[in-house]
């Protein structure tokens, strides 16, 4: 890994960062730092939410690992790479075991390392690697297959034109938070990105935002459950490829397309994964406890996933079992996030998020039933 001096002779060490493949919702482009952790662009407000994040939700958080300056560099043919800048001399860039982040990058990753790039050109076009061997197959684009889910492809694109934008010359130099990677756990994870709560809109919204995503709350699940689809994909265990849905599909469902969508999400081409539900309702049971317990806090636009990988055929590999039958319940996307004390914000609401418990209980109802 190439060292590069910084401010007043510091020195670097230049981590690449690679597109997350497993983005399924979301505005901002996610990074793979490295197997274990993804890296998104610096939102105050987010960075300020996980510095603070009460005790009792750190089992459904990613755990935060800290802020990275990224350099983004056009040469002369218009490519774009996206280098991570860790200060050689940072002792706090570690995850909470201690392992040094920097470190870690260097090692080899054996499940994706080398497999899969990201080139985008001034132009605006992409070029995505062929080298991966996960397919995604979107129903929702033109294009029948990707090794990237499509909607993290949307995101990369719309986030380095937008830091482009910002910084007009050849390097862009930007601040990104270091995150837990939620799906590093999961073979093949299927994951459901769920939209929770009746409103969407951050306290210190424009009226004319406010107005709009009342709107999308109103003609969405998000009013008549307090959750919608925000995005999906599905492991086929038949076909060996992912099935993909965006935030698009999810708007268009109503009660019982809600359910079936849920009913698809825990199909693996071969059958309804059953064995899931118990572990599922049971994090979804204990996130509605905890979520009941705080009070003032609001997590507007905040986002649930639900994750699974898929079962062992193997009952004699020991690593392969212990792969069986995984089952996770995350929160994520905390920039419209809200508590009292917090950044000095002047609206201060009483008791817990009735708008994200009356989610947690409709997909807590869904799966009962689907059980």
């Amino acid at each position: 890994m190439p060292a590069s001096s910084g401010v007043m002779g510091e020195e670097f060490e230049s981590v690449p960062l690679q597109p997350f493949l497993h983005q399924v919702s979301g505005h901002t482009g996610m990074f793979r730092f490295d197997d274990q952790t993804v890296c998104k662009p610096l939102n105050v407000r987010e960075y300020n939410f996980y510095l603070n994040v009460p005790h009792n939700l750190k089992q459904f958080t990613a755990e935060f690992r800290g802020t990275i300056e990224v350099e983004i560099r056009e040469d002369s043919d218009g490519y774009v790479t996206i280098m991570g800048r860790l200060p050689m001399s940072t002792k706090w860039q570690k995850s909470s075991n201690g392992e040094n982040l920097a470190g870690r990058a260097q090692q080899t990753d054996k499940k994706e390392e080398g497999q899969h790039s990201l080139r985008l050109l001034r132009s605006g076009s992409v070029e995505v690697s062929t080298q991966t061997d996960q397919v995604f197959h979107s129903r929702d684009s033109d294009r029948k297959t990707e090794n990237i889910n499509p909607w993290s492809l949307r995101c990369h694109k719309k986030t380095l034109s937008k830091l482009r934008k910002a910084n007009q010359g050849p390097v862009t130099h930007c601040k990104f938070i270091l995150l837990e990677n939620v799906a590093a756990q999961f073979c093949h994870p299927s994951i459901l990105d769920l939209k929770m709560g009746t409103r969407q809109h951050g306290d210190d919204v424009s009226p004319d935002k406010k107005e709009r995503f009342m709107k999308k709350c109103q003609n969405t699940t998000s009013s008549s459950l307090g959750v919608r689809v925000c995005g999906m994909q599905v492991y086929q265990e038949d076909s060996d490829k992912y099935i993909c849905v965006n935030k698009y599909y999810g708007r268009s469902l109503g009660v019982d397309g809600f359910k079936q969508t849920l009913h698809q999400f825990l199909h693996n081409g071969y059958e309804l994964r059953k064995d899931l539900l118990d572990s599922i309702i049971k994090k979804l049971k204990d996130l509605h406890r905890q979520v009941q317990s705080l009070d003032t806090y609001r997590f507007y636009s905040s986002s649930l996933l639900v994750m699974y990988d898929v079962r062992s055929q193997d009952k004699d590999v020991e690593e392969a079992s212990a792969q069986s039958n995984i089952v996770d319940v995350r929160m994520i996307d905390f920039a419209h996030s809200t508590h009292s004390g917090f950044q000095n914000d002047t609206t201060v609401h009483t008791g817990p998020d009735q708008g994200y418990l009356y989610g947690l209980k409709s997909l807590i109802d869904v799966f009962t039933d689907m059980r």
